[in-house]
C-alpha cells in the first residue's frame, strides 16, 4: 500500500503575499476584459444597450451577494478557504465566456465572477495583512492591490485578444491560469478563522453620517466604472475605434493608478481625508464634461484613462475615512471592509444599468452628463461630512 505524501505548505512570507496578489490579479483580469468586447458581443448576440448594461452590472450584483457569505466562510473556515473558494468561482465564471453563447449563462457567469471576487479579497487581504506583521502590513496590502492594478491593465488587452482570436482560446487559457492560482492558494498557511461581530452591530455603524459618506465615496468608483465600461466603450466604437483602442483606454486607467494611488493616499494622511477627495472629485467632474462633449478618437481615449484613474484614486481615502469613523465607534477594519463590500456591488451594478438606459435613450452624452452630475454632487457631500 502506498503512503500518501502530503503537499508542502508555502511558508515564505514574500511568496505568500505574491500569491495573494496573483489571486487579486486573476479576478480583476476578467472584470476589466469586458469593455473592448462589449460592442462585438452586442453585434454577435443582439444585446442592445440596456442588456449590455445589465451584463456589465451582473458582476456588481454577484459581488454584493458574496459579501456576507465571504464573512461567514472566513469566520468558519478561515481566510485560506475563503480565498480558495473565491478563486474557483472566478475560474468557473470565466470559463462560461470561453465555451457558452447563451445570454442567461453569460449573465450567471459574470455574476459568479463577482461573487468569487469578494471572497478573494476578503481572504487574501487578511492573509497578507496577518502574515506580514504590523511592521510590513502596509507594504503587503499594497502588493495585493498592485496585483489588482496589473490585472486591470492586462484585462482589456485580453478582451481585445478574445475578439481577434476567439473567446474560447483566450478565456479558456485565463480560466486555466486561474485554476493554477487556486492550486497555489491551497498551499498557503491555514490561519485560524477570523472573529465575526454580530451583523446588527456592524450595520449599526451606518447611523454615522461620516460612515455613510465614506461608503458612498468608496462605492463611487464602482458606479463610475460601471458607466464608463458601457458608455465610454460604445462612444469609442461609434467614433470608429478598434477593440485594441478601447482596450488601451481602459488599460490606461490602471497604469495611471499605479502612480496616483500612493500619492493621494499619502496626501490623505498628511492633509486629512477631505482635501484630496475634493480635488479628485472636482477634476473628475471637469473631465467627464469634456468627455461628453468630445467625439474625436485620440482625446476621447486619453480622457477615459484620466477620468477613470481620477475616480479610482478616491477609493483609498474613502475606505480610510470609513475605517477612521468605525474605529471611533469601537469597531475594526474588518467591519469597514465588509460594509464597503456590500455597498460597492450595488453601486457598480446601478452605474452599468443606468448607463445602458441613458445611452439607449440619448447616447453617451446623456450617460456621461449623468455621471458628471453624480460626481459634482459628491463634492458637496464630501465637503459637508468628510471631516
Amino acid at each position: 500500500m502506498h503512503r500518501r505524501i502530503p503537499l508542502m505548505q508555502i511558508s515564505n512570507t514574500r511568496l505568500i503575499v505574491l500569491i495573494c496578489a496573483l489571486a487579486a490579479l486573476s479576478e480583476v483580469i476578467f472584470f476589466s476584459a469586458l469593455a473592448p468586447l462589449l460592442p462585438s458581443l452586442d453585434r454577435q448576440l443582439g444585446l442592445g444597450h440596456v442588456a449590455a448594461g445589465l451584463l456589465v452590472a451582473s458582476y456588481g450584483i454577484g459581488y454584493m451577494l458574496g459579501a456576507y457569505p465571504g464573512l461567514l466562510i472566513s469566520s468558519a473556515k478561515g481566510p485560506r478557504a475563503t480565498t480558495l473558494v473565491g478563486t474557483i468561482c472566478v475560474a468557473t465564471g470565466t470559463a462560461t465566456f470561453a465555451f457558452v453563447d447563451q445570454l442567461a449563462i453569460l449573465f450567471a457567469g459574470r455574476a459568479l465572477v463577482g461573487f468569487g471576487a469578494v471572497l478573494v479579497y476578503t481572504g487574501a487581504l487578511t492573509i497578507a495583512s496577518e502574515l506580514a506583521g504590523e511592521d510590513r502590513r502596509g507594504e503587503a496590502i499594497g502588493t495585493v492591490y498592485s496585483g489588482n492594478a496589473a490585472g486591470s491593465a492586462l484585462g482589456p488587452l485580453l478582451g481585445s485578444a478574445a475578439e481577434a482570436f476567439g473567446r474560447g482560446v483566450v478565456f479558456g487559457a485565463v480560466a486555466a491560469g486561474q485554476l493554477v492560482v487556486a492550486a497555489l492558494v491551497s498551499r498557503l498557511p491555514k490561519l485560524p478563522p477570523t472573529p465575526r461581530a454580530p451583523l446588527a452591530e456592524i450595520l449599526g455603524h451606518l447611523r454615522s453620517p461620516r460612515v455613510r459618506i465614506g461608503l458612498w465615496i468608496t462605492s463611487l468608483p464602482g458606479f463610475a466604472i460601471g458607466v464608463l465600461v458601457v458608455s465610454a466603450a460604445y462612444r469609442l466604437d461609434e467614433v470608429g475605434s478598434s477593440s485594441i483602442a478601447i482596450a488601451l483606454a481602459f488599460s490606461g486607467i490602471a497604469v495611471i493608478n499605479v502612480f496616483t494611488n500612493p500619492v493621494i493616499g499619502r496626501l490623505s494622511d498628511t492633509l486629512g481625508r477631505r482635501t484630496p477627495l475634493l480635488y479628485a472629485l472636482v477634476l473628475t467632474t471637469i473631465a467627464l464634461i469634456m468627455m461628453a462633449l468630445l467625439t474625436v478618437e485620440i482625446p476621447a481615449i486619453v480622457l477615459i484613462s484620466v477620468t477613470g484613474a481620477l475616480v479610482m484614486t478616491i477609493s483609498g481615502p474613502g475606505l480610510a475615512l470609513v475605517a477612521d469613523s468605525i474605529s471611533d465607534r469601537n469597531g475594526d477594519s474588518a467591519q469597514a471592509t465588509f460594509l464597503m463590500n456590500i455597498c460597492w456591488g450595488p453601486a457598480a451594478a446601478l452605474g452599468a444599468v443606468l448607463a445602458g438606459i441613458f445611452h439607449s435613450a440619448r447616447g453617451a452624452e446623456l450617460s456621461l452628463a449623468m455621471l458628471a452630475f453624480v460626481a459634482f454632487s459628491s463634492v458637496a457631500l464630501t465637503y459637508r461630512y468628510a471631516r
